[in-house]
């Protein structure tokens, strides 16, 4: 698949082709009349899953490539006021000081979430691309069994993920990596 000839990473580059391949033929499949409702959103729910990770996959990717760090507030040597010092809102709740640092995520600890924000702030992926990721970030969370299954996975949903990340693979190498260009 040469469209990700962009990842130097040769085993991310091969999990990422496998994994696009199969999204392909599990919406071949899908869309067969011989299956039931349920086997179909369940398969679209897996589509946009592998979708989605491959999305986050590709922005890994260029996060890391770019030596660029995301970095979190800190709070040191907090101290707690006085109760006199409370809150007018907030009443009976400690009101606090204390010095705000910044300390760098570990990559662990970014998720796609924290991805989208970033190269949204930094003006290299635009508004509307990184809601339509967002969004469907939070399809795909429905994979949680313990979360309601409220957004509708329909067939309009999955080939509006694919062409988002067909989108993705396209626009990224030149727009990430050049910083000219948002996808």
């Amino acid at each position: 698949m040469g469209d990700l000839d962009f990842i130097k990473d040769e085993e991310l580059r091969k999990t990422l082709e496998d994994s696009i391949a199969f999204i392909y033929v599990l919406h071949k499949k899908s869309k067969e009349d011989v299956q039931n409702k349920l086997y179909q959103e369940e398969t679209f729910r897996i589509i946009i899953l592998y979708v989605i990770s491959a999305i986050e996959a590709v922005l890994f990717y260029f996060y890391k490539d770019r030596g660029e760090k995301i970095e979190y507030p800190e709070y040191k040597f907090v101290q707690t006021l006085p109760p006199e010092f409370g809150h007018s809102d907030k009443i009976g709740l400690p009101l606090v000081i204390a010095v705000q640092d910044k300390k760098e995520k570990q990559e662990y600890q970014i998720g796609l979430h924290d991805l989208v924000i970033f190269f949204k702030d930094k003006k290299l992926i635009q508004e509307k691309t990184a809601k339509d990721i967002l969004e469907l970030n939070e399809v795909r969370n429905t994979f949680h069994f313990c979360k309601p299954r409220a957004k509708n996975c329909d067939l309009e949903r999955v080939e509006m993920a694919l062409r988002l990340l067909v989108y993705t693979i396209e626009r990224a190498p030149k727009a990430l990596k050049v910083k000219e260009e948002v996808i």
